[in-house]
């Protein structure tokens, strides 16, 4: 077993996290301050979100010197002390690096731009103009076409998946491969113990001459061109080899966002050399209001089916068994967060708990987004000209168009968009919440929920998520086989057993008492929340009750 197989993964957005030079950005200093408290919850392992340098036009994903830190951040002193003091406190550090593509400001791109005989031409792709246009119709994730005119030569076009100041890397190229590969090693050999592959699922393309067939927009988003292609997995190999081979318990954290279950089962067989675990955006039994197709899909209103969520990780658990570990997981940095985006009864902390536990004690390594568990929600915008991600500004052009109302749209946008769930971190009930003394990069109206006012409480949830993550390092709910057990529609029970020992954890997702018969053993009650007890082999589940148990 590896030490990642025990991860427990605490996200930390750094810009939002703590600032403690009064800039109004988080910096590395803030998640040092706070390591022992990270610690004292019951994480293991912390995963950051980009720290390279970078013009921030995404967020850092845009990285134009992977090989310093941003100064926005720190500096490489900060990094050092930061590594030195998660390692002492038996905390792991793993580092988001993006594969895909880089910034338009790195040295690689600007060489290739300037100089067409530049040794870096062959780091990214090219293509001539077609009768006078873009090479195909392809569609960006952050809209309009894939292509972007060289600037140095309007005949030619590069290639962008994302942001037009994003271009991509070209894989097909060994010295592209070779490249990435030295930069992982960089930071191995300063301490780093993994990496977050960001996008990797997207470093292949089909030919790209052939336009898509989908005719209901310009440029359709259409990733069968450029998702999840066979030749993924041959890129990978030989840059996964030559890191594995220089630091072997290195932990590869694949981002494929799209990926079903047979996708991860075969970007983690441990036979080949691509990665450890795979997380994607799609697991959290959503279903979506599609009554108005003029909402685009990520913004429509959405609701959690206790069902599509059930056939979710049976398929999972199954395909994943005796291959790789899920991750499990409610939301990240790249959506609203849970409370907000499932449209759960906002002041009941018995759900929020509930959630937590219905998900993290099943087989995987939970990955937990930071302010989860003091019950955090998003921010909340107060109109729609404070939204300036990309996303949310074509929404907002496009909805208006078509005779939505600004409070129609606000609405949509509070609920979905991911600039919501990057706020700061809420320490306590200061004007910024201990975040800063200064305004935040991102801010707007928040909610009370801290961290000073929930230590002292023992009902809180930031207590009740320590208490759960103690319990998950049981060997039960660690190694332990996954059965999920029919029951009636509205609880989601499951069975967690090793050699010598059994688990069980029963939900109830509705507002309405309820009861579960246990199997027959012998029982101890490990954690409930405020309204479930047992009671002679009887669990009896309260509105919203939760429970778990563990055979003596």
């Amino acid at each position: 077993m590896s030490w990642y197989d025990q991860a427990i993964i605490y996200q930390i957005y750094p810009k939002s996290f703590q600032d403690t030079n009064d800039d109004g950005i988080g910096d590395l200093q803030g998640i040092i301050k706070h390591l022992g408290y990270i610690k004292d919850m019951g994480f293991n392992t912390i995963w950051l979100n980009p720290i390279f340098v970078s013009p921030q036009v995404d967020n850092g994903y845009d990285v134009s010197n992977y090989f310093a830190i941003d100064p926005i951040l720190g500096d490489t002193n900060d990094f050092s002390e930061m590594m030195t003091k998660a390692h002492e406190l038996g905390l792991h550090i793993i580092l988001d690096l993006p594969i895909n593509h880089t910034s338009d400001q790195h040295p690689w791109f600007q060489d290739a731009v300037n100089d067409p005989h530049s040794i870096f031409r062959d780091y990214y792709i090219w293509h001539s103009e077609i009768d006078g246009h873009e090479p195909n119709n392809w569609g960006s994730f952050f809209g309009g076409s894939v292509w972007e005119k060289n600037p140095r030569n309007p005949d030619e076009y590069y290639f962008h998946l994302f942001d037009k100041k994003m271009p991509d890397l070209n894989w097909k190229n060994p010295e592209v491969q070779k490249s990435v590969a030295d930069i992982a090693k960089f930071w191995l050999e300063k301490g780093v113990d993994g990496f977050r592959l960001d996008a990797f699922i997207h470093i292949a393309k089909a030919n790209f001459e052939q336009d898509s067939l989908d005719s209901s927009t310009k440029f359709p988003i259409d990733d069968k061109f450029y998702a999840k292609l066979p030749a993924v997995k041959d890129y990978m190999s030989g840059f996964v080899k030559e890191i594995k081979a220089f630091k072997p318990d290195v932990f590869l954290f694949g981002e494929a966002s799209s990926a079903k279950a047979r996708d991860a089962a075969e970007y983690t067989r441990p036979d080949e050399h691509v990665c450890d675990v795979v997380v994607n955006s799609d697991n959290y039994g959503e279903v979506y209001d599609d009554s108005n197709p003029d909402i685009p899909k990520f913004f429509q209103d959405r609701k959690l089916s206790l069902e599509m969520l059930k056939q979710t990780y049976v398929t999972w658990e199954s395909i994943l068994d005796h291959v790789s570990l899920p991750t499990l997981t409610w939301g990240n940095h790249d959506i609203s967060r849970v409370l907000d985006r499932l449209n759960l009864p906002v002041h009941d902390d018995k759900i929020t708990k509930l959630l937590a536990m219905m998900l993290f004690l099943q087989r995987g390594i939970p990955v937990i987004y930071y302010g989860e568990e003091i019950g955090m929600h998003g921010l909340k915008y107060q109109k729609v000209a404070d939204f300036s991600d990309q996303r949310a500004v074509d929404l907002i052009s496009n909805l208006r168009q078509k005779g939505f109302t600004d409070k129609q749209i606000l609405r949509l946008l509070n609920n979905q968009d991911e600039m919501t769930a990057r706020g700061p971190m809420q320490w306590d009930s200061t004007q910024y919440r201990g975040f800063s003394k200064e305004k935040p990069w991102n801010w707007a109206l928040v909610d009370s929920n801290n961290v000073d006012q929930e230590i002292a409480d023992p009902d809180s949830i930031m207590n009740f998520y320590r208490e759960l993550l103690k319990i998950k390092k049981h060997d039960c709910f660690t190694s332990g086989d996954y059965r999920l057990l029919i029951t009636d529609s509205n609880i989601y029970a499951y069975q967690r057993k090793t050699a010598d020992k059994q688990g069980i954890v029963i939900a109830n997702f509705s507002d309405q008492k309820t009861e579960f018969t246990l199997p027959k053993t012998v029982w101890r009650k490990v954690l409930t929340n405020e309204s479930s007890e047992v009671e002679d082999g009887v669990v009896k589940l309260g509105p919203w009750g939760c429970c778990a148990l563990e055979s003596n």
